[in-house]
């Protein structure tokens, strides 16, 4: 529904990673131009192939609020099942889930989003690594913070159990943590 202060998002709905989503909330737009967010997006059952390797399956109750300069993306993110099945190369092995990936705000141009982030994602005992190294079962509860450009991950990771190999020995996890 669009009138002249804005538009309304009630009652939209579309799929996405074939889970159903829904939208409300407003666009709020001053002078042909939009001004203010407050925007709602609940979605249920989402698959979702990102990054590379990874395989989710995801609920979420996400917010996107504030003017259009300087938006926040706000809410949860519920990790039904997530599979990361990625090779490790010979040298990297388990450490490669930690560092060296491209950030989401990594990108060759020099444009970047306003946007800020304030999500919690909570994944437990979801999480499983199933690969040539490792088969691993991980619970964690991380919340996003930072900005578009410098993403920042805050929280912890449980390793509850599993197995990897290493210089051609196989270990087997008991258990670990992982603080961000």
């Amino acid at each position: 529904n669009l009138d002249s202060r804005g538009l309304q998002l009630d009652g939209l709905r579309a799929r996405l990673g074939g889970g159903d989503v829904q939208f409300g909330g407003r666009i709020g737009i001053e002078g042909y131009r939009p001004s203010r967010l407050d925007v709602t997006m609940t979605g249920r059952e989402m698959r979702l192939r990102f990054p590379a390797g990874m395989r989710s399956l995801v609920d979420a109750d996400l917010s996107l609020t504030g003017s259009v300069d300087q938006p926040t993306l706000g809410g949860i993110v519920f990790v039904r099942s997530a599979v990361y099945s990625g090779r490790f190369d010979a040298g990297g092995g388990l450490f490669e889930l930690a560092g060296g990936g491209a950030s989401p705000g990594s990108t060759s141009a020099q444009t970047t989003l306003p946007l800020r982030y304030d999500v919690r994602i909570s994944a437990p005992s979801t999480l499983r690594i199933e690969n040539n190294t490792a088969r691993v079962v991980a619970s964690a509860d991380v919340q996003l913070r930072g900005t578009f450009d410098r993403p920042l991950l805050l929280g912890r990771a449980d390793i509850e159990r599993g197995e990897g190999l290493f210089e051609g020995r196989r270990y087997v996890i008991t258990r670990g943590t992982i603080g961000f």
